[in-house]
Parts: C-alpha cells; sequence; structure tokens
C-alpha cells in the first residue's frame, strides 16, 4: 500500500509547489502511485465559473472536460452532491446510497466510462470561508478499498487543497492577513489541541495574554471561532512550524507575564 517514504516524498512535493501546472503534476504523480490515473481537485460551483474564479486541478481527458462544460454537468454532478454531504471520503458505488440519479446522470457516468473514468474514490474537502470542493481520484478498473488507501488520499487531497488554495489567492491578488510572530504561534499550538494555560506555559506568557493574542488574530481574519482562525491560517500558510518564524514578532506584542 501507498505508505511510508513515498507518501512522505509526494507529500512534500505537493507543499513546495510553485505553479498550479506543478500541482497538478505532482498531485498526478502521486494518485498515480496509489493506483488511480485520474484526479479532480475543484471547488464546487460551476466550472465556467470556477476557471476564472476557484479552483480546478485535474489531468482528465480534455475531451471529456470540454463535455463536461458544454452540457452543464457541474449543476447536477452526484459527486459533488454526495461530497456536500459526507465529511469523510467515499466511493463511487455508495453514491445511490444518498442520491437516486436521473437520466442524465447515468449519461455523465457512461460518458465518463469511455474515457476510463470508471471507479473513483472522492475526498470531501471543506473549510470555513471557502466553498465546497472535492478531490476524487478514479481509473478504468476496481479497487479494494481498505482504510489504509482512504487515509492516504484523505492526507494527499488535504496537503494538494492547501497548496491549490494558497497558490489561487496568490494568482488572484487575495489580501492575506499578516499574523505576527506571537499570533500564529498561539494559532499554531490551537491547532494542536492546547489550552490557553498550556499554551501560556510553553510560551512563557499569561493566559490572559494568550487570549488577547488569540483574539487579535481572529479580528485580522474577521472570524469568530478559533477553528476558523485555525483553518484560515493553515491554508494560508501562517501557522509557524518548529524553528521556523514566517513573521516577526512585532512592536505590539507582549511576550511577558502577566
Amino acid at each position: 500500500m501507498y505508505v511510508g517514504p513515498r507518501l512522505g516524498k509526494a507529500l512534500s512535493r505537493l507543499n513546495t509547489t510553485s505553479s498550479t501546472e506543478a500541482l497538478r503534476d505532482g498531485l498526478a504523480d502521486a494518485a498515480l502511485q496509489m493506483g488511480f490515473p485520474f484526479v479532480a481537485l475543484v471547488q464546487h460551483g460551476g466550472l465556467p465559473r470556477l476557471i476564472e474564479r476557484s479552483m480546478v486541478v485535474t489531468n482528465y481527458p480534455a475531451e471529456f472536460v470540454q463535455f463536461y462544460i458544454d452540457n452543464h454537468y457541474y449543476v447536477i454532478d452526484p459527486v459533488y452532491e454526495v461530497s456536500q454531504q459526507l465529511d469523510r471520503p467515499f466511493g463511487w458505488e455508495e453514491i445511490t446510497n444518498f442520491v437516486e440519479l436521473a437520466d442524465h446522470q447515468l449519461a455523465l457516468f457512461g460518458e465518463a466510462r469511455r474515457y476510463g473514468i470508471v471507479h473513483g474514490i472522492t475526498v470531501p474537502l471543506h473549510i470555513p470561508s471557502e466553498s465546497y470542493a472535492s478531490c476524487t481520484f478514479s481509473r478504468p478498473d476496481p479497487i479494494e478499498i481498505t482504510p489504509s488507501l482512504m487515509t492516504a488520499l484523505q492526507i494527499v487531497a488535504g496537503f494538494a487543497f492547501k497548496a491549490g488554495l494558497y497558490l489561487h489567492h496568490a494568482m488572484h491578488g487575495r489580501n492575506v492577513p499578516r499574523l505576527t510572530r506571537r499570533e500564529a504561534e498561539c494559532t499554531a499550538l490551537i491547532a494542536l489541541g492546547k489550552t490557553d494555560w498550556e499554551i501560556g506555559e510553553i510560551l512563557g506568557i499569561a493566559q490572559t495574554t494568550v487570549r488577547y493574542f488569540i483574539t487579535r488574530a481572529k479580528q485580522r481574519y474577521g472570524v469568530f471561532r478559533r477553528s476558523e482562525l485555525v483553518a484560515r491560517a493553515i491554508v494560508d500558510a501562517q501557522v509557524i512550524r518548529d524553528g521556523q518564524d514566517k513573521v516577526p514578532e512585532s512592536a505590539g506584542d507582549k511576550p511577558e507575564r502577566e
């Protein structure tokens, strides 16, 4: 199964991509190593609009993509519909458990089969402040769905989505709020499940100061929940890793204990 060094190498490649083309190639290579020659990472809402305003990263055959657009299948695609109902990866054989397929949806699957897009696994990708998205891995032949495969696909899809959003926002000039060092440190520790008391002990500051930094970070992003703050900061690559200070500490930070 696709684990260990190969998975680590694939994730490293996705995490360091500098263009949409490189992301597509890295994602396609990772998918192929797991047995899937086709992959599509898409923000939902309609491909014609997505091409300009949202993210589409795929190696699907160009002819099939054009057929999909021309027939407006992005409006009724059952894969999208189910991915918005679930918070876990699902095989396409599960779709009929959630959606009763109409004739035109069956026609979509019939056309996809002509291009070898027959059996698929889709990973729903939901991040606060972003539209729904999904990453689909597909192949001509059936594949045994195991917990380790599903986990690997979910990890790869998550890394690709993060990298894709970062590139897409940069390409479209999104104004990303900048967290100070202390704000980013507190946010990173929230992501690790630390309490305000634990964060204060780790950083050497008081709990009131921790709450001050977290509140200010949420204000910068215009969010109310800590989970939203963490999600946005991860997408914007502002969560500080060990030994890496992405943003210098500003004069407004208060590192001392109160």
